[in-house]
């Protein structure tokens, strides 16, 4: 098939799916912003990219003509849409017909709360989709909240390569004689960054600890990155909380793989990728309550839930994984791989995405 994305050159999903979709013989073609190309050079190469003239969120408005014209062109069997709020409004004002939605988080948990306008925008820009898609159950129920309409909307999982987040590596943790807690996660209080440093903290500092090599390692870039920094820096952590920065999707699995207990404390979560790949590298858990967490997770199976935002609850649950048995938190790790392997295989996963964005699969 022939595919346009009208989408964000940004988005690592976004690059995952198309790149996805050329492995599997498509022909994808992404039309994006012109600032919206930081992650341009980590799509497949058989993705053609056409870059729109305007940028910022004019170009939302002002590129909707150049699009038209561009899609009335090429002949597309699916216009996809993702971001709802920005490219959607972009679809809609090209007068693009038949086109699919794909919702993200920031369109559904931030974009339409912040004014009555923004609300009126996404509204509009589902009644003018033919097809609307999520990536999670509780994302597509958090739709239906705002969005009273009798609209079919179809979940479409978004998991992982299990070719890349396999267990000949990942699972092989060298014991170097340090108990590792970690997370590979933007680094922004959305995610909770904050609460595992403080919960790092009430954890490392009791008195039975202080002979034992423990430290909590963050991968990731954001906003937030120097006032965690600060943060450790307060709680005299500086040598146990180490910032390893940003890493490409790719270098993900050897990240996982010096872990022993990957912690994601999330405020909000549309949907837990990060937690889905600690657990394709059969990683054992510490999640939230935030619902996108719990749809992934199997409590007490795959890994163990805390109350978002609560740092004495994550800390007693870091002492309850830290002090368990190694072979029960491998068998967690084992549970969670298998967990991934039945609803989270990204090839299966395209699969169904492409019979869900599919006219004749009502």
């Amino acid at each position: 098939m022939n595919i346009a994305f009208v989408s964000s050159g940004n988005s690592i999903h976004v690059k995952k799916l198309a790149n996805g979709l050329i492995e599997n013989g498509h022909d994808v073609t992404l039309y994006t912003l012109p600032n919206h190309t930081n992650l341009i050079s980590d799509f497949d190469s058989k993705v053609k990219i056409v870059k729109l003239r305007f940028k910022g969120k004019l170009g939302y408005y002002l590129n909707a003509f150049q699009l038209r014209r561009y899609i009335v062109r090429g002949d597309y069997n699916i216009v996809n849409c993702h971001y709802v709020s920005g490219y959607g409004t972009l679809v809609r004002l090209a007068r693009i017909k038949g086109v699919v939605a794909s919702v993200f988080g920031s369109d559904v948990y931030t974009f339409p709360y912040k004014s009555n306008r923004n609300m009126k925008i996404v509204i509009k820009n589902l009644d003018h989709a033919e097809i609307i898609t999520s990536t999670s159950y509780v994302m597509a129920d958090k739709v239906k909240e705002f969005y009273k309409k009798d609209r079919n909307i179809k979940v479409t999982h978004f998991g992982v390569d299990l070719n890349l987040f396999n267990l000949s590596s990942s699972n092989k943790k060298v014991d170097s004689g340090v108990f590792t807690f970690g997370a590979v996660k933007k680094m922004i209080d959305t995610y909770g960054i904050d609460v595992l440093i403080n919960a790092f903290s009430l954890f490392i500092k009791s008195e039975k600890y202080l002979d034992k090599k423990i430290q909590l390692v963050l991968y990731g870039s954001g906003v937030h990155l120097n006032k965690y920094k600060k943060m450790a820096k307060k709680l005299n952590l500086e040598n146990e909380i180490i910032f390893k920065g940003y890493i490409p999707n790719s270098e993900v699995p050897n990240a996982l793989e010096s872990i022993d207990v990957v912690c994601l404390p999330s405020i909000n979560e549309s949907f837990g990728v990060a937690a889905v790949e600690a657990m394709a590298c059969a990683k054992p858990l510490i999640v939230s309550d935030a619902p996108g967490f719990l749809e992934v997770i199997e409590p007490s199976i795959t890994g163990f839930v805390v109350k978002k935002g609560d740092p004495n609850d994550l800390a007693q649950m870091m002492e309850k994984l830290y002090n368990m048995n190694p072979d029960e938190r491998s068998k967690l790790g084992i549970q969670g791989r298998k967990r991934v392997e039945t609803l989270f295989n990204f090839n299966d996963n395209i699969k169904k995405y492409l019979e869900a964005i599919t006219k004749n699969s009502y």
